[in-house]
């Protein structure tokens, strides 16, 4: 094996085991003062990151300004004009200047921005390939299901690309109608071509018929739980975060959708697509992508939260190894000298070195309920225990902070010591 295929896979399987090394942290009570009025910072489903100043911004949503920007003693300084639903972001500086990269998830797009909320590039959903932001999945009266992209609606009928590139058309007269039904016993079941009698509703589900009586559907305000629409599934992008390599290209991931991973160059025009649901990655929920620089060229590290691993690839798009499994859903990640630190959605920060071994563990919580749920109230924080870690970032000097997946809104720090 040359030293040089030996180092790209250099990354090893490891467990939850903690090493036995000399990395350890301090946590900081209380360090964040919310803005003027709010007892908390507010509705915390993104990203945590620090400049070069030391300033730090915190993705919040439903306010006015979609980032809060605190000094590094945590005080409130602003909220920068961006979109509220701006998800994962990363701070990088290039040669000229420092700039926000971030996926705005309610808009299916990126952008990049100054440290003042200054919007400089968009990266819009057009922009993306259109078999993955525009798609379309169709049941036909026939029991048939058909999918494809770019719709187009023409009269009395729909066209829609197929993957082979060919254009399907559909008479809409074709395109069976969904139902669902609430049953009794609390159950639902779901069906196209819904059919009823006076005492019976007949549909098709798995492309076999069922009959229900209509006596084991449920009822409310004296009417059959029963709905109806149109079975034309319409999926789009669910962007989750942004970053920039070193030669400016933009990498941005579709974690709550196909995980696969988009290519742009620094002006925004598109230049390949990696990873996805497919081998040899086999994503589940990327939720995060990041550029790790402790390599040498930079690699792409992955969160793949659902598959509870973290990974790398290289900036070309190649799968060089799985750095680590059996992680708590890792959901972020951050790099300071040879460390990465990840926030784990279902419980945990952890610390692990360059070589994928985890050197330390912080505020693990595995009181029931209190993981990968957005509901803890404040009453029931506890100092030095997460609930679900959504960002993290580390700071110049190597602390940690951490924001949380919380409807009310929190942030955690622990001091290198």
């Amino acid at each position: 094996m040359s030293p040089r295929f030996s180092a790209l896979f250099a990354t090893v399987l490891v467990s939850a085991t903690l090493a036995h090394a000399e990395v350890r942290y301090e946590f900081t009570p209380n360090f964040i003062t919310p803005p003027t009025g709010l007892e908390t910072i507010g509705n915390g489903h993104g990203e945590i990151q620090v400049d070069s100043t030391g300033k730090i911004y915190v993705s919040v949503e439903g306010q006015e300004g979609g980032v809060q920007v605190y000094s590094p003693e945590g005080k409130h300084l602003r909220n920068l004009p961006l979109p509220g639903t701006l998800h994962g972001f990363s701070i990088r500086k290039q040669a000229d200047g420092e700039f926000i990269f971030a996926a705005v998830l309610g808009q299916q797009k990126a952008i990049k921005a100054t440290l003042d909320g200054q919007i400089v590039l968009e990266i819009p959903k057009t922009s993306f390939p259109a078999a993955i932001a525009d798609r379309i999945t169709l049941s036909l009266k026939s029991g048939k299901t058909i999918s494809g992209h770019t719709p187009i609606t023409d009269g009395d009928s729909i066209s829609l690309t197929q993957e082979n590139g060919e254009t399907l058309k559909v008479a809409k007269a074709d395109i069976a109608r969904k139902a669902t039904i609430l049953l009794a016993d609390g159950k639902k079941m779901e069906g196209i071509n819904p059919e009823q009698t006076d005492t019976e509703v007949t549909l098709l589900v798995g492309g076999k018929p069922q009959t229900i009586a209509k006596s084991a559907i449920a009822t409310k305000d004296g009417k059959l739980a029963l709905t109806e629409g149109s079975s034309e599934a319409r999926k789009g992008l669910a962007l989750t975060s942004a970053d920039a390599a070193p030669n400016g290209d933009i990498y941005v991931v579709d974690g709550y959708g196909t995980s696969w991973i988009f290519v742009f160059d620094s002006k925004g025009n598109f230049k390949k697509q990696f990873g996805g649901p497919v081998e040899p990655f086999k994503l589940a929920n990327c939720h995060k992508v990041h550029i790790d620089t402790r390599f040498e060229p930079a690699r792409v590290f992955l969160c793949d939260r659902g598959n509870k691993r973290i990974m790398h690839a290289s900036l070309e798009g190649e799968l060089l190894g799985v750095i680590a499994t059996g992680l708590r859903n890792p959901s972020s990640a951050s790099f300071h000298g040879d460390y990465v630190c990840i926030a784990e959605i279902a419980g945990r920060v952890s610390v692990w070195d360059k070589q994928g071994t985890m050197v330390a563990a912080l505020g693990t919580n595995d009181t029931p309920g209190q993981t990968n749920t957005p509901g803890v109230a404040p009453a029931d924080w506890r100092n030095d225990l997460v609930t679900s870690p959504h960002g993290i970032t580390f700071d110049s000097k190597g602390n940690i902070l951490e924001t949380e997946w919380n409807k009310f809104g929190r942030v955690l720090r622990w001091n290198r010591k």
